[in-house]
Parts: C-alpha cells; structure tokens; sequence
C-alpha cells in the first residue's frame, strides 16, 4: 500500500499545481517495470499523450529524430490509479516474453495491492490466471460492477458512451484502478467513421487523469521496447510547457534535444486534446504571450535555422499546432501565410458552391474553391453523413516540417476537420484550396452534395467536362493555385503556372495516359478506386520529390509538370514517384525499394512517350550501364553492392527486358494473379526465388546463372526448379 508519506506529496504536488519530481516518477516507475527486461511491440500501437501533473511515461522508444514516444503511461488521479496503452493487445498480457509479467505487475500498481480483485471487459484473461490473479469477466460498465473489482482491465476501442465514462472516472477517483488500451488510429475505422477526439466519451472522461489515447500512429522500426526505469525529461507536456516558459523569462536554455523531446510531447498532448478550450491549450498559449513584432517568416530567401532561430521556431512550431486546434472563430490570418502559400486578392468576390460528392471514390474531392487565410467558410452535408468519417481539408499541401532542420515556410499549414454534424464552420491561418474528403470505408454511400459558403473561386480543369476554351476564363479566377483533374490524376500548382498552360485537354490526356500504363503493366488497373495527386510545396518534408497521396514535388518543378510540348515533357522524377506508389511487396524485395520503381517509370517512356525508354536519367545510359558490369565483377560482396546501388541494380532488370520486351516484365507483374505460379511470396528470400522462377518460366530460359552473375541470392531448390530450361546470360557478361 502507497505510504501516508508518499499520498501527502501527491496532494502537495496537486495543491500547489506541480509535476512530479524525477525521483518520484522513476520510483514509481520503478514498481512496475521490476523484473522486466523488455515488451515485445504488439500490432501497429500508436503514442499516448500526457500532461497531467501526476502522469508519467512507463514504456517508450525513440523515433528516427532519437526522440521518446510513448505506448504506455500511467497516472494518479483522486485516490486512484490509470494506466493507458497506445494498443488493445497490451491488456491480455499474452504477447511472450515478458508480457505476463509486465501486466501483473500493472495490475498490482494500479490496483494499490499484491493481490488485486482484477475485473476484465474485453479481454482475455488466461494469461493474467495462470500467474495466480484473480480474474472475472464482466459485462457492464456500472457502479455496482465495479464495486466488485481492485483494478479493471478494459479495452475501450468500443467503449464509448459518455455515461460509462463517467463512470470510470468517478471509479478511479474514488480509489479504484483502470488499465485501458485502444488502437486510437483505428477507432474511425472501427466505429464507422467517428473521430476519436470528438465522439469517444470514455478517453475525454479518463483524460481527467492527464492521459489520453491519440489517434495518431508510430514505432514503425520497434521490435519490442525496452524496460526502463529512467526515461527522457519533458515526455509530460506540462513539464516540456513550464520549461519552455522559463526558458522564455529568462531561465536554463533547453537543448536542442531537450527542445524537440519537448515540442514532441506538446504536439502528442494536444492531438488529443477535443476542439473546445482546455487547461493544456491555455497553457501553450501563455507560452506563445508577448510575442516580438519583428519575429522573422520563413520563406525561401529567409528560412528558419535550427541553430539560428531556435526561438523563433519554437513559438512558430507551438502557433502552428495551437491552430490545428483552435475553432473558426478564433483563428486569424498567420503571418506566414503571405509567403507561402500565397495571399489571396482582397477584391475577389466572396462565393460558394455545390459540390456533387460520389462516394465510391476515396481521398480528397476537388471543389475549385479557396479558403481565405483567417476567413471561416460553412459546409453543409446531409445529416445522416455526419460524423461518419467526412471531412473538410483545407490546403493541399499536407508535409509537415517540424523535423527538418530548416523551415522555408511555416511547418504545419493545412487543416483537416471531421464533418461531426451536418453543419460545420472551419477556417485556416495559411488558406488554402478546399477539399471534401471521402473515407475508404464510405464506397457504398449514395452520392450526395455538400454545399461550401464563403470561399473564393480557384481554378479548376476538369478533363472531359471543361475544354482549352473554357480553361482560358477558368484560369483567370483569383485563387493563389490551381488544379487540373482527370479520373486518373489530379495536379496542383500555383496560379501563375496556371496563366502559361494553353493545351489543359492535351495535357491531362498524358497524365492520364501515364497512370493508366502504370495500372496496366503492374495489374492494378482494377485496383484503382482514386485518381493520384501531385502537389507543387515550397519545400517537401523528404527528398526532392516524395511518392504518397498527395505525390509532392518541389515548386520548381511545377512548370515541369504543366508543359508538354513536342520537345518538352515531364521527366523521369514523375514517373519515379507514380512508379513507387505501383510497387508491392511481392516483386520489391530489400534493394529494389529504389529499383522496381525506376522499372515501372521507364515503362512511360516506352509507351506513353514513343520515346526511347533508355532517355530518361544518366544513370542508365550505355557508358552507365557498362560501369555498373564492370563494378558487379569486380566486386567481393556482388550482393551487398547490388542492393545498395539502385542504378547499378536496375541495369539487371534493363538487360531483362532488352533482351526479352516489355511482355517478359508484364506478364511477370501479372503473374501473382495466376494460380499457375502457386502462392504469393512471404518475405524476401521467397520473393528473390520467385523473381527467378516466374521469370525463368515465362521467357522460357534458366536464369540462375544471370542471378550468380548479379550476385542476386536465390535458393538450391528455386535454381532446381528452372535447372531443366537452357541457360540464358547476356552477350558480354
């Protein structure tokens, strides 16, 4: 039992609105990791945010940055215990290793007791009985079922009505002990379209405590995380928030790394935070009090150094996320927004629009309107599609920057808002085009309209349904960018590219001509339920270009896009990028992550541009490729140079095809839709063996000696499958 020693601290810390000390956390900590070495990662967890002042990270890994995110938390609250977790599969314990262990030990902290009465709802109990706890399942979320019960084990990703999270609450406080998990990202899913933040009533209830589950994702690259007892300072946002404000008075300068740690917990603690005000926001905005009129914007010319503008980049950071948060009413114009995305005309006419919605295709539906940084617009949907998963987006342009080392304009400058009621009112500091945006689990929706008000109008080409005529008075309209769509491809740009495009019909014919190549020589024509996107940005958060819905690409780049001419055409990075977004598991093993791409891009020269396919980048011309054969053999590791040199690796696949045609690789890529070729392949070493004998097989040749010679690992029995074809190596090899 807590000591009368230990219960006084905690109300001190309460009553004079203070954290917790290091020593105190780790102690407590300290009782439920003992005798843990580490806890595998379960499904696909994502973060929990906390900052309440008796709350405290229990399980966490660093990110790619080096900075902690956490699974796992708990918290005092009352006279009571909770601890949360980023997963549903957390709470059976039935994970291996040290699993069991680590939620008995849950069990006991959270209930105050080395026996605890442990009550389940949704959970499995085998594990937790067969280390000797008392275990009983229950049904109901009720005063009297609880009575029964130390602690209680419930998986909230279906628990959501706002009685029984009042409930849990007035459990906990009343001295009882919650240990809750849900996949958060997964909730719109798992609800019908819902958002957490919004409709879930039981973690706004439990967020009383300074806990809360997030709808955000993350531990891509964890395999299991480490116990702990001393974790990273300034995972609790209310701790990251006092340090930063005293920092702002006058106080320790963070370091860098203290810096991020800390945005990162404010930015995890706020995602959980629903759109009314709340003790956390206020403290954020305190921080952001008093700001300097000659604080710098980024922009190209200007950008925000880490090292060199590390205040400034702070309160930019903490504005940016604040207005992810804030309602219509409150929110004005960012500065930023003049130089990136644009300023709209203060002369254009305000307007509105019906925009016909078609289910059955996901992502975001163009409505060639504007949102006027600081200007709230309305949108209206039929009731029965409120809170099912719609949303309003404004802007398109959805990198965000934080991790970067230089900001060139403002980090976070795009708005996603759930369509909760069939009435919503919305606005952006940056402005931005206007977007309904469709879930995937909405295909069979009827096709509705949603009415947008107080807007100004964008240029918009749809092919089919404007012609070049009508595109000449289209482009005139006043919005900073533009778009053109096809059902295949969707482009943004800014709206002075738009002034020079005199051929819209002729251009987004070609763009649809490149995707639908695509769909066809990797057979996911059927597949394709949404048209691709291209976004022109100031500056990407990865690369030159990045592949993704939306495919961005630099700004430069956009009269690239836009401009196809008998001697001028979008070049190899575009078809790089679409090529990544064709790619799958089954033909892109380790290695070719950069390979099989480049494949499917050169395909566009060949068919969509009656080019020679071999024009597209130095690295595959003829004096490239006969580098890359006179490196592979002169090689003492061919595999390991083989996988980590894309150009080199794509001259296997060059040769291939040279010698065999385009059929040889389509007919390849169709394979995995044929029973005459067996199962998909699981994992890599069965991909590489199937890449050898599905090809073998079709163009009718054993190509294990080619493999040896490109030091392409494949197994005795795959060469023993295709040993009875006759040899094939290329002429010079």
């Amino acid at each position: 039992m807590k000591s009368v020693a230990t219960l006084a601290f905690l109300a001190l810390c309460v009553l004079l609105n203070a954290q917790m000390p290091p020593a105190l956390v780790n102690a407590e900590r300290a009782k439920i990791l003992e005798g843990i070495k580490s806890v595998p990662k379960l499904g696909a967890p994502g973060p929990v945010g906390i900052w309440g002042q008796l709350a405290f990270p229990i399980l966490s890994a660093p990110d790619k940055d080096g900075v902690e995110i956490a699974v796992g938390a708990a918290a005092a609250y009352g006279k009571g215990r909770l601890i949360l977790f980023g997963q549903n599969a957390y709470l059976s314990g039935d994970g291996g290793g040290d699993h069991a262990k680590f939620i008995e030990n849950c069990a006991k902290w959270a209930g105050n007791k080395v026996k605890p009465r442990i009550g389940l709802k949704g959970v499995k109990g085998a594990a937790l009985a067969q280390r000797s706890l008392m275990v009983e399942e229950f049904s109901a979320v009720e005063k009297k079922s609880l009575r029964d019960y130390d602690v209680v084990i419930i998986n909230t990703q279906g628990v959501v009505s706002a009685e029984e999270g009042e409930v849990l609450i007035d459990y906990i406080k009343g001295g009882g002990g919650i240990i809750g998990g849900m996949t958060g990202w997964a909730y719109g899913q798992t609800s019908g379209g819902k958002d957490l933040v919004i409709s879930h009533a039981v973690n706004q209830a439990l967020m009383a405590a300074g806990l809360a589950n997030t709808d955000m994702s993350a531990f891509d690259s964890v395999s299991s995380f480490e116990a702990r007892v001393e974790l990273p300072a300034m995972m609790n946002a209310s701790d990251a928030i006092a340090a930063i404000k005293k920092q702002r008075e006058g106080g320790s300068a963070l370091t860098p790394e203290q810096m991020k740690q800390g945005m990162n917990a404010i930015q995890i603690a706020m995602a959980a935070q629903p759109p009314n005000r709340s003790n956390l926001r206020n403290a954020v905005a305190s921080v952001l009090a008093a700001k300097n009129s000659n604080e710098p914007t980024p922009s190209p010319k200007t950008p925000l150094i880490d090292t060199q503008h590390s205040t400034s980049r702070l309160r930019l950071s903490m504005e940016t996320r604040m207005l992810r948060l804030m309602s219509a009413e409150g929110i004005k114009a960012h500065p930023a927004h003049v130089e990136f995305p644009g300023k709209a005309p203060e002369n254009a006419p305000r307007t509105g629009a019906e925009i016909a919605i078609t289910p059955s295709i996901p992502g975001w539906h163009s409505t060639g309107l504007y949102a006027v940084a600081g200007e709230p617009i309305t949108v209206t949907i039929p009731e029965k599609y409120a809170d099912k998963g719609y949303a309003v987006r404004i802007g398109c342009h959805s990198d965000t920057l934080y991790h970067l080392d230089q900001w060139e304009r403002a980090p976070d400058i795009t708005r996603s808002d759930t369509l909760a009621t069939s009435i919503t009112k919305t606005a952006s500091a940056f402005g931005g085009l206007i977007y309904i945006e469709v879930p995937g689990r909405a295909k069979d929706d009827e096709p509705f309209t949603a009415a947008i008000k107080d807007a100004i109008a964008a240029p918009l080409f749809v092919l089919g349904k404007d012609d070049d005529a009508k595109w000449k008075e289209i482009r005139k309209r006043p919005a900073p960018w533009a778009e053109m769509a096809c059902d295949k491809m969707i482009i943004s740009f800014p709206r002075e590219v738009a002034q020079a495009i005199n051929n819209p019909s002729e251009l987004m014919q070609f763009w649809k001509a490149v995707v639908e190549a695509q769909d066809e020589i990797t057979n996911q024509t059927a597949e394709r339920t949404r048209p691709e996107r291209i976004v022109a940005d100031v500056q990407i958060s990865a690369g030159y270009m990045h592949s993704g819905y939306p495919i961005m690409i630099p700004t430069s780049a956009a009269s690239e896009m836009t401009t196809l001419t008998r001697l001028k055409f979008p070049g190899w990075g575009f078809y790089h990028e679409i090529g990544h977004n064709h790619q799958r598991r089954t033909f892109t093993f380790d290695g070719t992550g950069e390979v099989t791409n480049n494949v499917i891009g050169m395909y566009c020269y060949e068919a969509v541009l009656k080019k020679d396919w071999l024009i597209g980048h130095g690295g595959i011309t003829e004096e490239s490729r006969k580098d890359h054969i006179k490196k592979i053999k002169a090689s003492k590791n061919k595999w390991q140079l083989w996988k980590s040199d894309p150009f080199l690796a794509l001259t296997t696949y060059i040769q291939l095809i040279q010698e065999f045609g385009w059929e040889s690789w389509r007919k390849y890529l169709h394979s995995f839709d044929s029973a005459e070729y067996g199962s998909e392949p699981k994992g890599d070493d069965e991909a590489r063996d199937q890449f050898l004998i599905r090809y073998s097989k079709i163009i009718n040749k054993n190509l294990g000696p080619f493999f040896d010679f490109w030091g392409i690992p494949v197994s005795s029995s795959a060469k023993a499958e295709v040993s009875q074809l006759a040899e094939w190596m290329p002429k010079g090899l």
